[in-house]
């Protein structure tokens, strides 16, 4: 089990202290809604958690298979609704696969990657677009 601390530290700024490791982020309210930007945003962190845990799942399974996760990343957009009820609206989640990365490994990454519980832990009223990039062609 892990477990977190968060201080409110003042002018719209937070940070949470990992218990287990001693490891501290701060986060601080976004521009666009009375703060400075300073740091990540509560909701960048929940856009962060799902980059990471797709990542990191991925990585867990080719382990598993024999082989490592190498030169992959990707690149995450939020976007936020513009009504009162202030929210994650769309997260557009780009993945990039290395070129040479044989179409049987691809698939496999793309299965593993249903098994993020990040994402199996956030609204289905959040619109969550995966986007795979492979050979610079992009496969939904």
């Amino acid at each position: 089990m892990s477990k977190v601390k968060c201080f409110y530290l003042g002018d719209l700024k937070c940070e949470a202290k990992h218990l287990n490791s001693g490891n501290r982020i701060r986060t601080d309210a976004p521009l666009d809604h009375c703060g400075k930007g300073g740091n990540f945003s509560p909701t960048d962190l929940l856009a962060t958690s799902i980059g990471t845990c797709l990542l990191t799942i991925m990585a867990i399974k080719t382990r598993s298979n024999g082989w490592e996760l190498d030169n992959i990343y990707l690149d995450i957009e939020k976007i936020m609704t513009k009504n009162r009820e202030r929210k994650i609206e769309q997260l557009i989640i780009d993945i990039y696969i290395p070129k040479d990365l044989p179409k049987e490994k691809i698939n496999f990454l793309q299965n593993a990657s249903k098994d993020c519980p990040v994402t199996r832990s956030i609204s289905k009223s959040l619109i969550l677009e995966i986007n795979w990039h492979i050979n610079n062609t992009l496969q939904k």
